[in-house]
């Protein structure tokens, strides 16, 4: 599962106010190789963090207050700083999406508000990889309208539970 000379060089913002969550990502990432990870506890600051650093992938809990990460991918994709007179960043950039929700509520609302790939907690680093490797490998087609700013709305998100998909 060794990524190195892929990962390396990108940089992941992991935003999670889960400290112990954060941890876990930031150690399955640095075992995949990546040396550039950020580290926001809340939807704000990972929002500020991804204007001001440009991160290449991104990689969020959905359940966070009072923004949460719903509101800060769609905030992304709309080109939203919270840091007056930044330039806007890369609003293509690919969010994951780890949550414990593993209903078609939650994972409509993850595609609706922009988020490329749904992943169920618990997260395997075999899980991790993947989604991480098809995020930053396949680029996904945006779509853009007044309203929406993301994916294909019309792209299912099949969310995982360890070795296989979830049953509808």
């Amino acid at each position: 599962m060794s990524g190195d000379s892929l990962f390396a060089a990108l940089r992941v913002l992991i935003v999670d106010d889960s400290a112990e969550m954060r941890n876990l990502l930031v150690a399955l990432l640095d075992s995949m190789g990546f040396s550039g990870t950020l580290c926001a506890a809340s939807g704000e600051e990972g929002l500020r963090m991804f204007c001001e650093r440009q991160p290449d992938l991104i990689i969020t809990d959905g359940s966070m207050r009072p923004m949460d990460g719903y509101e800060m991918t769609r905030r992304v994709r709309g080109g939203e700083c919270l840091t007056e007179g930044e330039e806007v960043c890369d609003r293509d950039v690919p969010v994951l999406m780890i949550s414990g929700h593993v209903g078609a509520e939650a994972v409509k609302l993850a595609r609706d508000n922009g988020v490329t790939d749904y992943i169920v907690k618990p997260v395997t680093a075999e899980t991790l990889y993947e989604r991480v490797l098809a995020a930053v490998s396949k680029p996904i087609h945006i779509v853009e309208t007044k309203t929406y700013r993301g994916p294909s709305p019309t792209r299912r998100l099949i969310p995982r539970i360890s070795d296989g998909p979830l049953s509808e």
